[in-house]
């Protein structure tokens, strides 16, 4: 029989010397403590309201950051939002999607074992949306401390408008046909599609699992958790602390204004693209999406600017169109600009809020709801499916533009050109600025009061038949 060599050498998990003061503050309290969890750049700046409140409210709380997002560009968020000094922990993740995972699983339930050291002060990590970070870390808490965790934005399912059922790809579609599929997105009926997107939604599916605190941007989010079997008593409904983020930025300058590092954005208004979502780069989503920005580029009198991703790169090269973009570069370069991911989030919202932005193209699900609050600018989804939908249908900020073939793309873009973005009015679904991150800081420290610190009460404890102060080594 042969083998297969698995080890690998993982880098050791680095603890502030910060942390003890920390532990000293919630031992003065008799307060549990907050780690809320940072993993990736969305994590950064929802996250980090977070962080903020809990130390205006003198909350026992720090962060917990995997480190995955390590180098100058994806890891900027701990810098710009100022998180340096509340970092406790450094987890050091790395490697490919099974590598990351299986890290920290390891190294979340050895950080936990290693905060016992300080006390007997429980902990409760509050992980975020649909992440890896979200999906792995409640696994490692649960089989590691014998405790759930909460999440900040709970909820996430994707869904898909019943029309989707039935378009017909490689088509030229009529403009009925266009006003037919927005109206249905807006008006008609919809069904879970869980399928995408990978990892994402099972990310937050396995997160569910573990979580004891859901903290729900919508009443929609709940609902999903409500038939999903969760207990009603814990789930709140909050608004999404995106909103939190922004308000924060929009009071702030970027180290360097957008259009100091590429001029030519002043000039008019473009359509800002991103593109990275691991369903679209398969061959047919994405060899239509780049067909129809070559075409949109060539023959409308839209200006794109490109931000290109890892992902996005390296599927250019996989199907042979690294050429075509440089050719739109070289042979347009009045109305077409490749850039790499901005590394400040304020340069986003700077962006967004200037009046050069008529539209976003995006697959991101954070971009979706960021959208709703930058009234004058489109939110063009490129997916078949989306796990915002009250962005659609509630919310009216948002539409589906589905990559079935490049003519499907470029007519939904033309006609939300032609019609001024659909004629859509938005309503704002996801709170008020400056306030959601305060409620979920509050809900969080009338549960600590409580002074049940019980983060996986049994069933008879949920009922309230009995209380036991008696623990079990879960390891």
């Amino acid at each position: 029989m042969s083998e297969i060599s698995v080890s690998r050498e993982l880098l050791p998990i680095k603890v502030s010397g910060n942390i003890e003061s920390v532990f000293e503050q919630a031992r003065a309290a008799s307060s549990p403590i907050l780690a809320v969890v940072t993993g990736t750049k969305p994590d950064f700046y929802k996250q980090a309201p977070l962080m903020i409140e809990a130390a205006k409210q003198k909350l026992p709380a720090f962060v917990i950051n995997t480190g995955q997002h390590f180098d100058d560009l994806l890891g900027f968020g701990i810098e710009e939002f100022n998180l340096q000094d509340f970092v406790g922990c450094n987890l050091q993740i790395r490697g490919n999607l099974m590598e990351k995972a299986s890290d920290l699983i390891l190294k979340f339930g050895y950080f936990g074992q290693h905060c016992k050291k300080f006390g007997n002060e429980s902990l409760l990590p509050i992980v975020h949306g649909d992440t890896l970070v979200a999906g792995i870390a409640p696994i490692a808490w649960v089989f590691g401390m014998g405790q759930k965790v909460a999440q900040n934005e709970a909820g996430l399912r994707s869904m898909s408008p019943q029309i989707m059922k039935h378009l017909s790809p490689g088509t030229k579609p009529t403009r009925s046909a266009v006003q037919k599929l927005l109206q249905s997105q807006l008006d008609g009926r919809w069904f879970l599609a869980r399928e995408e997107p990978f990892p994402e939604q099972i990310d937050t599916w396995v997160c569910s699992a573990g979580t004891q605190f859901f903290f729900a941007p919508t009443q929609l989010n709940k609902d999903h958790l409500l038939r999903e079997g969760y207990p009603e008593e814990f789930v709140y409904v909050v608004g999404n602390s995106v909103v939190d983020a922004i308000d924060m930025k929009r009071k702030q300058k970027p180290q360097q204004s957008i259009f100091d590092i590429y001029p030519q954005l002043e000039s008019d208004q473009w359509v800002r693209m991103d593109i990275h979502r691991r369903e679209n780069l398969t061959e047919r989503r994405f060899t239509s999406i780049i067909s129809a920005l070559s075409d949109l580029v060539r023959n409308t009198d839209l200006k794109i600017v490109l931000v290109m991703l890892n992902a996005t790169a390296a599927a250019l090269k996989q199907y042979n169109l690294e050429s075509e973009i440089q050719r739109l570069e070289e042979q347009h370069k009045d109305k077409f600009l490749v850039t790499p991911l901005w590394k400040e989030y304020g340069n986003v919202i700077e962006f967004l809020d200037s009046g050069h932005c008529w539209a976003e193209m995006t697959d991101s699900g954070s971009m979706q709801e960021e959208l709703l609050y930058f009234p004058h600018v489109s939110s063009l989804t490129v997916r078949l499916n989306t796990d915002r939908p009250e962005t659609i249908f509630e919310a009216k900020s948002n539409v589906l533009v589905p990559p079935l073939g490049p003519d499907w793309i470029t007519s939904m873009v033309k006609e939300a050109r032609r019609t001024d973005g659909f004629g859509l009015k938005k309503k704002q679904i996801y709170g008020r600025p400056g306030q959601v991150s305060k409620k979920i800081v509050k809900i969080i420290k009338k549960e600590f009061e409580k002074g049940d610190a019980n983060f996986y009460p049994w069933l008879h404890q949920r009922l309230g038949l009995w209380k036991e102060s008696q623990s079990i080594d879960y390891m």
